[in-house]
């Protein structure tokens, strides 16, 4: 991957109120990172394997409802999505728990963006440039799954400094919560937004991280 930069991240636990980035039928991609490529999974349901049952698939990560994307690969698993609307500038990102199994839960984020042409089963991620990464503190509350409402009470959102627009977005999950216990890495929505939220937003729990350098990462 492209040489990183130091970022500024604050956390906040209320969702945001604007426009999102991605939307339902943008192109989405799951699979998993070996440190090289992004490698392309499939529909399965083996275990400890870069799969993910048919109605788990990547696609639920940005359909605007409760249903999640599961990946038996469990972990530095994720997906990589190419908005319809074009390259934007992402500045803030929003994502919900499952409907289930706190031991799945992500506890770390990796953001990339780039405006190459992406293809193929395994995606160089020299391609890509960092854009921010940092804890993902979703909370033990559940969101309900299939059709059900995304609600911002079991959501968990990261705002960072960023100016280049992307059209495509590589996000990724490290870890889980319980790596024993958990088979898989799960989450029901993830969703990025081109504002940061400003004071009266009802921004709960705003607090400065601090300065975090973006090669922090496990692989």
């Amino acid at each position: 991957m492209k040489k990183a930069v130091f970022f500024m991240v604050l956390a906040f636990a209320s969702p945001l109120f604007a426009q999102g980035i991605f939307a339902p039928g943008d192109a989405v991609i799951g699979g998993q990172s070996d440190g090289t490529n992004f490698v392309v999974g499939v529909s399965g349901t083996a275990g400890g394997v870069n799969n993910w049952p048919g109605a788990e698939g990547p696609e639920h990560l940005v359909d605007g409802v409760g249903q999640k994307y599961l990946n038996f690969a469990e972990f530095n698993t994720g997906v990589l999505v190419t908005p319809a609307s074009g390259s934007s500038v992402a500045k803030s990102i929003q994502f919900w728990a499952a409907n289930d199994a706190v031991e799945r839960d992500p506890t770390g984020f990796e953001l990339w963006g780039t405006n190459d042409a992406v293809s193929g089963t395994e995606i160089a991620l020299s391609l890509f440039s960092p854009i921010a990464t940092g804890d993902l503190l979703l909370p033990d509350s559940r969101n309900a799954g299939g059709d059900a409402e995304l609600l911002a009470e079991n959501s968990y959102s990261v705002a960072f400094d960023n100016s280049t627009a992307y059209s495509s977005y590589l996000v990724l999950f490290p870890g889980v919560k319980n790596e024993a216990a958990a088979n898989s890495m799960q989450i029901a929505e993830v969703q990025l937004y081109n504002v940061v939220p400003e004071p009266g937003m009802g921004v709960i729990g705003l607090g400065l991280l601090g300065l975090l350098p973006l090669v922090r990462r496990r692989r």
